[in-house]
């Protein structure tokens, strides 16, 4: 299963899987706006949950914001903008992984 939290990369569109780790329950980060997240798992010899993002040319797509967040499983929205992602088993108990798109990234003056 794949989700976007912005736009899908259009059809024939080269991506690159890129491999995150995150260590903590909420995270924000910058991803292109066409991206596809195709993989969340938790790495046991990292102690992190791993999201695979094929993202898009990050000079043909701008960039954007998202936070994902590890939360009990089947918990309610935090957000309209929010997206289930996966799910995970961590120290015994089950777990969705969660994204929420915020916004596109401001340009600095």
């Amino acid at each position: 299963m794949a989700v976007t939290l912005c736009v899908p990369p259009r059809a024939g569109e080269l991506c690159a899987p890129v491999r995150f780790l995150l260590r903590q329950d909420s995270v924000v980060m910058e991803l292109t706006a066409r991206h596809r997240i195709t993989a969340v798992a938790w790495d046991e010899d990292e102690l992190a949950v791993a999201i695979v993002v094929e993202i898009t040319d990050p000079h043909t797509a701008r960039p954007v914001d998202v936070r994902i967040d590890i939360v009990d499983a089947g918990a309610a929205p935090a957000h309209t903008r929010t997206k289930r992602i996966g799910s995970i088993a961590r120290d015994g108990r089950s777990y969705d992984v969660v994204g929420t798109y915020l916004g596109v990234v401001a340009d600095e003056n």
